[in-house]
């Protein structure tokens, strides 16, 4: 190939200083890009998982938590810890007894299923083990 300037013949192989830069920036932007799509899909928690979850700092006093008696907005304490469990309510295979604890201490219900004057609700039974792990992924704090 004859180039124009210089009148030196050159083979289809040798390229300008600029063309090689060109190709070198873009090989650069490649391998980062691709290094970046592959840390984003490979990332994951490496991390031991923990036996138990660390509950929250987070403290209230029961005037706290009475503020919260709706199903818009259901917290309840049982055995001196607060849990939010308005997201759980629509889940709740019980219904609407769950309503009961909302704004209340609520740890007779949940523990022996009956209303603090001795009334029984739902099955009359303790709630189960799955239950209690549920309640745990709605703990927001403890009560002061």
């Amino acid at each position: 190939m004859l180039n124009a300037t210089s009148g030196k013949v050159r083979s289809h192989w040798q390229v300008s200083m600029s063309t090689k830069l060109f190709i070198a920036a873009i090989l650069v932007i490649s391998a980062v890009l691709f290094a970046g799509i592959f840390a984003s899909l490979n990332m994951t928690d490496t991390s031991a998982p923990s036996a138990k979850k660390e509950p929250t700092q987070t403290t209230y006093t029961t005037e706290d938590v009475k503020q919260h008696d709706s199903k818009a907005s259901c917290w309840t304490i049982i055995s001196g810890s607060v849990y939010d469990i308005t997201s759980f309510i629509p889940r709740h295979p019980g219904g609407e007894e769950i309503l009961r604890a909302c704004g209340t201490d609520a740890t007779n219900l949940f523990k022996t299923r009956q209303t603090s004057d001795g009334q029984p609700v739902g099955s009359g039974s303790p709630h189960s083990s799955n239950a209690e792990e549920q309640l745990k992924k709605l703990l927001i704090g403890k009560i002061r």
